[in-house]
């Protein structure tokens, strides 16, 4: 992505609400992440804009807080499916419990004065290995520049270089834009109930290339 302009539109995406209230303070230890997880990269976006992504930081709630803090009411219903004023301690402690396999997050940085300008993830499904939910949240006044699309490019490469298989998405029928960067990402329609569609998203698995023999 170093150096190639993103074109799509950002958007909030919602994450499965399991996820929100789960025991992870009892969960293992993180594992070493693997690239592109636990590498921070460029990008330019298609206006000239330089952004940062980067690993979330295990335990780092300021970030979440200072991202959260520019998403509108709108943004938050779409993301949190309900109205949110504010984050629980548990919503913060599972937010931030990232850096491992089954958790990771990407969050995009402007470079020019270190502001937060988006958030991606994956969580895998209680009792589901290999299968993970996704959520993408960009602030209000930087949507539809590409950053989403960023993102969801380094979370679907991260999450395949950790060996998920399944990618999930839930958002509402009325998020268009939302709707429009799960397709152009490469995921598919599998279902609906009410105002929501689910979305899913098959990974291959990563093909090592064999080394070069070595000369006799």
């Amino acid at each position: 992505m170093r150096g190639k302009k993103s074109h799509l539109i950002d958007v909030s995406l919602l994450m499965d609400r399991d996820h929100q209230t789960s025991d992870i303070l009892a969960g293992p230890a993180p594992a070493t992440m693997v690239a592109p997880c636990a590498q921070a990269g460029t990008d330019v976006l298609a206006d000239g804009t330089v952004i940062r992504i980067e690993p979330l930081r295990r335990g780092d709630r300021s970030t979440v807080m200072r991202l959260f803090a520019r998403l509108s009411p709108e943004s938050r219903l779409r993301r949190f499916l309900s109205p949110k004023s504010s984050l629980s301690e548990r919503e913060l402690t599972f937010l931030t419990d990232v850096g491992r396999s089954e958790h990771a997050a990407m969050t995009a940085i402007d470079v020019r004065d270190g502001s937060v300008l988006g958030i991606a993830r994956y969580a895998e499904h209680h009792g589901r290995p290999g299968v993970a939910d996704t959520a993408v949240a960009v602030a209000d006044d930087v949507q539809r520049r590409g950053i989403g699309t960023a993102l969801m490019v380094r979370l679907i490469a991260c999450a395949r270089s950790n060996g998920v298989q399944l990618l999930t998405a839930t958002t509402l029928w009325e998020n268009r834009p939302a709707r429009a960067l799960m397709r152009t990402s490469g995921f598919q329609a599998k279902g609906s109930s009410g105002a929501e569609i689910e979305l899913a998203l098959e990974l291959s698995p990563v093909t090592l290339r064999d080394p070069d023999p070595v000369a006799s």
